[in-house]
């Protein structure tokens, strides 16, 4: 069903209020009540568009993951330029939603977000093999993804002391460095 443009300004005063909420309180539990006051609407406005407070994060989540950007023709033909670009709209997108990257993957310390953009990714990039050991190759995605999950969340605590190019250029050649498993062996 197409939802109305009421109904998505509704819903887009709920997300807010909750963001804003957990930016101001990051260890209190939010009840239904607390996002209702901040969003100035009565509870059964809540209810009308969602079961409980997991559902609005699932959805504000998803509404995240799908903004990330991707390049669907990307694979192991394509050159480190191609990479370097797609890390640095994925930084830059990051860098304008900085509130909501922050308090989902930081204040939060939200493993299911996280799990969540790993599975993303993973299920994007698959495509590309790292290696030809399909579980060393999985092993690779996960170590860099969660490694870069950790400088997007130092580099927003640090407020982007570096370009979203800088910090794409140095992601892309720690996760060489990281997969290379010649090394290894």
């Amino acid at each position: 069903m197409q939802e109305t443009r009421r109904v998505r300004m509704t819903k887009k005063l709920i997300k807010e209020a909750y963001v804003e909420l957990l930016e101001t309180n990051p260890d209190k539990r939010l009840s239904i009540t607390d996002i209702c006051k901040c969003a100035d609407i009565n509870r059964s406005t809540f209810y009308m568009h969602y079961e409980d407070v997991n559902q609005l994060i699932k959805e504000i989540e998803d509404d995240v993951l799908a903004q990330i950007p991707y390049i669907p023709d990307i694979n192991s033909t394509s050159s480190d330029s191609e990479f370097v670009t797609l890390l640095e709209k994925t930084f830059e997108y990051v860098k304008m939603h900085k509130t909501i990257f922050l308090t989902l993957i930081a204040k939060l310390d939200n493993n299911r977000f996280k799990k969540r953009i790993i599975s993303t990714v993973l299920e994007g990039y698959k495509k590309f093999p790292l290696n030809n050991d399909g579980i060393l190759s999985k092993y690779s995605y996960l170590f860099c993804i969660n490694g870069i999950i950790g400088l997007l969340i130092e580099w927003i605590n640090d407020d982007f002391p570096i370009s979203s190019k800088a910090l794409a250029d140095f992601a892309l050649q720690m996760s060489y460095r990281a997969t290379d498993l010649n090394k290894i062996n």
